[in-house]
């Protein structure tokens, strides 16, 4: 994120106009040096573009941050935060994938492992690629369905997530895993009630029992700490 209200300004106006000179973006109070060194960052950042005509725009990225650029830190934070639940699964067995998280939000909490939605590759691609990377294992992916989740500890918001949910079948391979934020293990016979499973755990798996497209929308409960 800009780390200077000039730069953000520069952003947030931009954002209400096809193209700006260097005198319309600069504000007449602000020496022309200052401004041009907040400029060139806002470029170098990949925001705005210097067009031929020496006008500047937003570029692509420049204009997904648009007039959000002002939004409060906590905006963010109050966001549904985009993830990618994955579901493994080891057929010689019928063994179960799961985490253990190692950090805030539900720290020391169990359940599926999750990715971060790419805008360029499809979910499943995602899903393949973050096994391989943070577990060592191959498996391909389909997805089964959606929704959102709220998860409430002692009436404070801990988590708020809008999810898919991916499902591999085909796990295979040895677990090595290299992500330094969970502990990875299979097991055979899980117990989805336990108190350190993830308040979403019975949820998902009576969808993925159940074998059939969904779209949940639901408010959840963490075990106190």
């Amino acid at each position: 994120m800009l780390n200077h209200h000039l730069q953000r300004d520069v952003v947030y106006r931009l954002a209400q106009a096809d193209s700006l000179s260097f005198t319309e973006l600069k504000p007449r109070i602000i020496d022309n040096k200052l401004f041009t060194y907040h400029l060139k960052q806002v470029v170098s950042a990949g925001y705005v573009a210097k067009g031929a005509d020496g006008r500047y725009s937003l570029t692509a990225e420049g204009r997904r941050l648009s007039v959000r650029v002002f939004d409060k830190p906590q905006d963010f934070v109050d966001r549904a935060e985009s993830v990618l639940f994955l579901l493994v699964r080891r057929k010689a067995d019928n063994a179960w994938l799961f985490y253990r998280r190692l950090t805030h939000p539900l720290i020391n909490q169990v359940g599926f492992m999750h990715a971060l939605p790419d805008p360029k590759l499809d979910s499943a691609a995602v899903a393949q690629q973050a096994l391989a990377d943070q577990t060592g294992l191959t498996g391909s992916f389909t997805a089964l369905g959606g929704g959102i989740f709220r998860v409430y500890r002692d009436k404070e918001l801990e988590s708020f997530t809008h999810f898919t949910l991916l499902v591999s079948e085909d796990a295979a391979g040895q677990l090595m895993p290299t992500d330094e934020y969970a502990d990875y293990f299979w097991t055979a016979q899980p117990n989805f009630a336990a108190k350190d499973m993830l308040p979403n755990m019975t949820t998902l798996v009576d969808y993925y029992q159940a074998g059939q497209p969904f779209y949940v929308e639901k408010t959840l409960s963490a075990a106190a700490e």
